[in-house]
C-alpha cells in the first residue's frame, strides 16, 4: 500500500503538506532503516504522520510518549481510525504499579477481615471492581480513586517477587497485558518504560523483555527523552526511601514469626547521618563528596545488616516466600545506591553510565535532606542502547528544534547523522497571532518588576475581557499575580485551588476566566476556541541558575571552552518557551496574543535564537496596538 492511498482510506481526513512531507520522510527511514529526528508544530498531525507510513508498510512499532495526554489521544482517537481503516491492531503497555494485584489483593482481604480503616474499606471496593474488570487498569478504575487507596492492591516492580515468588503469577493482570502487547501492530507506553525496556535489552542481549520486539521506535514529545534518561539512571535516596525498605525486611520477618524494627532503625539513621550534609552539588574529589562518602558508608552496613538477616528466613524447599523476595530486592536495590552515591566512580559501576554522574543533596521538606544523582549527557547512554540496537528510529516533538536546527536536540539524544523534517506551522500566525513584549517594564532582576509586571498583566487582562492563561516560572509569580487579579471582573482559577484537569474544564467552560498556574501547563494543556485569546508569560522561561544537573553540565562545558549560557541555558529556555507559547493557538481559527513580560525576549543580545523558535507572529511592543487587535 502507497503513503497516497493510506491517507485517502482515512474518511474525513484533511490533507495536510507537512503531514505528507513527515509520513514520506518516515517511510524513508523505514525502507533504508535510518535515524529520524522530526520537528512538527501543533497542528501538522504527527501522530498520523508516522502511524500511516508505518501501518502502509506492515511494520510493527513501539510508541513512546511522556504524557498520559497523549497516550490518551493515540489509544482512544488515532489508533480506533486506523483499525476501522486498515485492521491496525493496538495496546497501551504501562508499568506494573498501573495494575491491580492479585496477590496484594488478597493479602488485603485476608487482612481486613476483622476490621478495616477508612482506605482499607475503599481499597475493598478496588477489589470487588478488579474481579469483573476486563483489563484491571487503574485509568478503567472508578473515578476519584486516591493515591493511598490504589497502593493498596498494586505492586511496584520493585516489590514484585516474580514468577518464582508470586503464587498468583499464572493469572497475573500486568503479566496478561504484557502479553497481549506482544500479539499486536502497534504498543503504546511511555518513555520511562521504553528506557527500562532497552535497558534490559542491553544488558541481557535479548530483543524483547516487557515490551514485544519490533520494527520501528517512535519516541514522541522527544523533548522530554535525554531528561527522563538522566533521572532513570540516576538514583534518590531519602528517610522515607530508608523506611520503605527497612518496613520490607520488617513484614518478612513477621511472616517468619519473628520481630524486627528496621523501619525505625533505618529511617533513623538516615536522618541522623544526613542531618549535617550541606545542600548542593557533591563534585568527585572534593570536600563535600568525602562528607557525603562519610554518612552514606555507616548506612550501607546497616542496609547490609538487614539483608543478612533475610539470607536464609523462610525458605521453604530452598525457596523464600514472596515477602522476602521482595523485601531483598528492595534492600539490595538500596545498598547499590548508596555505594554508587558514596563511589559514584568505584571499579564495579557501568562504565558508560558512573563517569558521567552528577551528585547533589537537596533540602527535603521538614528540613530533612535527599540524596540524588543523575546522568549529566544521556547522549551516549541513548546513542547505545536506542540508536545502535534499533533499525528504525523516529524521534519527533512539537517544539525539538531550536532557532529551526536540530542539532541541540541531536546531541541531547545521542543520535549521529540523522534525516530531518523541520516543518512549518500550517496556521496563520501572522494574521492571527501577535507577539507582545512590553518596552518600558523593568527587567526581572529589578526589584520593581513583580509591581509592574502585575500593573501590565491587570491591563492585558482587561482587554483580554478575561480569556486567558497566565504561565508562570515560580510559585511566589502564581500568588502575586492572583492577588493582583482578584479585583477584576472575571472568575479566578489558581492552579493548587483544585486539581488540574477541573481547572481546565472550568477554564474552557467558563470564557471570561483567567487561569494562573506554574510550568504544570506549559504542557498537555489543550484549549481551542475563544476562552484562550490572551497568553501571558511572566519571564523568559530559564533553568534555575542552581539547579545542580544543568550546573554540572554547563561546568564541563566551560571546561571544554564553550559558553555555558549559549550551549545549555539559552537551548532549555528556547525549547520551555515554545511549549508555553504553543498553548494558545491549537487550531485554525484560533486567535489571540502571546505576552512575554520579560523584555529581554526583544531587547537582549541572545534574542535571536529565542525569536526564531517562536512561530512567526508578529511582534509588537505597544499595549494600544494589543488591545486594538483582541478588540476585533
Amino acid at each position: 500500500m502507497d503513503l497516497d492511498a493510506a491517507f485517502a482510506a482515512l474518511p474525513g481526513l484533511t490533507e495536510r503538506t507537512a503531514q505528507r512531507r513527515m509520513a514520506s520522510a518516515v517511510a524513508a527511514a523505514l525502507t533504508d532503516q535510518h535515524p529520524l529526528l522530526v520537528h512538527a508544530p501543533t497542528g501538522v498531525g504527527k501522530s498520523l504522520g508516522y502511524l500511516v507510513p508505518i501501518v502502509a508498510a506492515g511494520r510493527r512499532a513501539i510508541v513512546a510518549t511522556a504524557t498520559k495526554a497523549l497516550q490518551s489521544q493515540l489509544v482512544e482517537r488515532d489508533l480506533p481510525r486506523l483499525a476501522d481503516a486498515f485492521g491496525t491492531t493496538s495496546a497501551l503497555a504501562m508499568g506494573r504499579a498501573n495494575y491491580a494485584c492479585l496477590a496484594r489483593m488478597d493479602a488485603l482481604v485476608a487482612a481486613t477481615r476483622l476490621a478495616a480503616t477508612a482506605a482499607e474499606e475503599a481499597a475493598l471496593e478496588l477489589v470487588a471492581w478488579a474481579v469483573d474488570s476486563p483489563t484491571g487498569s487503574r485509568l478503567d478504575a472508578p473515578p476519584g480513586v486516591r493515591d493511598d487507596v490504589w497502593d493498596l492492591v498494586s505492586t511496584s516492580g520493585e516489590d514484585c517477587p516474580g514468577q518464582k515468588g508470586c503464587a498468583f503469577h499464572q493469572r497475573c493482570i500486568a503479566e496478561r497485558a504484557r502479553e497481549q502487547a506482544r500479539e499486536v501492530d502497534v504498543v503504546v507506553t511511555n518513555h520511562h518504560l521504553l528506557l527500562l525496556e532497552l535497558e534490559l535489552r542491553a544488558m541481557a542481549d535479548a530483543p524483547g523483555v516487557m515490551l514485544p520486539e519490533v520494527d520501528v521506535i517512535v519516541v514522541d514529545e522527544a523533548h522530554r527523552l535525554a531528561d527522563h534518561a538522566a533521572d532513570l539512571y540516576g538514583v534518590t535516596v531519602t528517610a522515607a526511601r530508608m523506611g520503605r525498605a527497612g518496613a520490607a525486611a520488617d513484614a518478612a520477618a513477621k511472616a517468619a514469626g519473628l520481630r524486627s524494627d528496621w523501619a525505625r532503625r533505618l529511617r533513623g539513621r538516615f536522618l541522623e547521618l544526613a542531618a549535617d550534609l550541606f545542600p548542593g552539588p557533591v563534585l568527585p574529589g572534593g570536600r563535600a563528596h568525602a562528607t557525603l562518602s562519610a554518612a552514606l558508608t555507616p548506612l550501607i552496613t546497616e542496609v547490609q545488616a538487614a539483608t543478612a538477616t533475610l539470607k536464609d528466613l523462610g525458605d521453604h524447599a530452598g525457596e523464600p516466600d514472596a515477602a522476602i523476595l521482595a523485601a531483598r530486592r528492595r534492600l539490595r536495590g538500596l545498598s547499590r545506591d548508596l555505594t554508587r552515591l558514596a563511589t559514584p566512580t568505584g571499579p564495579d559501576d557501568d562504565a558508560r553510565t558512573a563517569p558521567e554522574l552528577a551528585v547533589w543533596v537537596e533540602e527535603g521538606r521538614a528540613g530533612g535532606r535527599v540524596v540524588r544523582s543523575a546522568l549529566v549527557e544521556p547522549g551516549p547512554v541513548l546513542g547505545s542502547v536506542l540508536w545502535n540496537r534499533t533499525a528504525a528510529v523516529v524521534a519527533c516533538s512539537a517544539t525539538l528544534a531550536v532557532a529551526g536546527s536540530l542539532d541541540v536536540a541531536a546531541r541531547a539524544l545521542g543520535v549521529r547523522d540523522p534525516a530531518t523534517v523541520v516543518a512549518a506551522s500550517p496556521f496563520d500566525f501572522r494574521s492571527n497571532a501577535l507577539l507582545y513584549v512590553p518596552r518600558t517594564l523593568p527587567t526581572p532582576s529589578s526589584a520593581g518588576f513583580q509591581a509592574a509586571a502585575e500593573r501590565e498583566l491587570a491591563a492585558l487582562v482587561e482587554a483580554s475581557r478575561g480569556r486567558a492563561l497566565v504561565l508562570c516560572t515560580s510559585w511566589r509569580a502564581v500568588e502575586s499575580f492572583a492577588a493582583a487579579l482578584s479585583g477584576l471582573p472575571y472568575e479566578l482559577l489558581v492552579q493548587g485551588d483544585d486539581v488540574p484537569a477541573r481547572l481546565a474544564a472550568r477554564f474552557r467552560d467558563e470564557v471570561a476566566s483567567v487561569l494562573v498556574a506554574t510550568r504544570t501547563f506549559f504542557e498537555g494543556f489543550d484549549v481551542p476556541g475563544e476562552s484562550l485569546s490572551l497568553l501571558v508569560l511572566d519571564r523568559l522561561p530559564f533553568p534555575r541558575p542552581d539547579d545542580p544537573l544543568l550546573a554540572e553540565r554547563g561546568r564541563r562545558v566551560e571546561a571544554a571552552g564553550a559558553s555555558r549560557f549559549a550551549e545549555v541555558w539559552l537551548p532549555a529556555a528556547a525549547v520551555s518557551l515554545q511549549q508555553a507559547l504553543g498553548r494558545l493557538v491549537r487550531s485554525e481559527t484560533d486567535r489571540g496574543v502571546m505576552a512575554v513580560l520579560d523584555r529581554r525576549l526583544a531587547d537582549a543580545g541572545y534574542r535571536a535564537p529565542l525569536l526564531a523558535s517562536l512561530p512567526p507572529a508578529r511582534l509588537t511592543r505597544s499595549l494600544d496596538e494589543v488591545g486594538s487587535f483582541l478588540a476585533v
